[in-house]
């Protein structure tokens, strides 16, 4: 593992029991600094393990890249990309039930007041072949390190104490 922030250690001892864990990645055409991937797949078979009746997959994949400062236009191009990358990191089938595409932005020297309305109106989903194949949610959060807050939009706020930075304030926080 390569020397990163003591936040991004931190994050990726969280993760790490639970996802297979990647530094310095390239994704979708984007450096990220941590990738964490996730896979479960289910089955129910009838008396023997060949004859399966069902089977579904869930899915969930953590994108993680620092900045020094997130702006109204660094938040903007990062959930353009967020968007771009469903299309390559998610592959439908038969048996995809579920996938979730977490991006986390670290921002060391603290978030601009403007961007963060912006990280909690983000929206994104996609169902695949009318949910026949599935269908994914795009999670968004921003840290902000300088004021220890996480910053999350409306299917990011289960994660925001898994997120939460050491010694931050009370999760549960908005721009308001």
């Amino acid at each position: 593992m390569p020397a990163k922030g003591k936040y991004l250690q931190t994050i990726g001892e969280r993760l790490e029991p639970y996802f297979d864990l990647s530094w310095g990645e390239t994704v979708a055409g984007r450096s990220m600094d941590l990738v964490a991937r996730f896979k479960m797949r289910n089955e129910k078979y009838f008396f023997t393990r060949k004859i399966t009746l069902y089977a579904y997959e869930n899915h969930e994949i953590v994108l993680v890249q620092e900045q020094q400062l997130l702006t109204p236009q660094g938040v903007e191009d990062f959930c353009a990309y967020l968007k771009g990358a469903v299309e390559e990191l998610i592959v439908p089938s038969d048996e995809h039930m579920s996938s979730a595409l977490t991006g986390v932005l670290v921002a060391a020297e603290g978030i601009v007041p403007e961007a963060c309305p912006r990280v909690e109106k983000f929206r994104y989903s996609r169902n695949f072949k009318f949910f026949l194949q599935g269908w994914c949610e795009v999670r968004f959060l921003a840290v902000d390190l300088a004021a220890a807050r996480v910053y999350t939009n409306r299917a990011g706020r289960p994660l925001r104490e898994a997120y939460r930075v050491p010694g931050g304030r009370e999760v549960g926080e908005s721009c308001g």
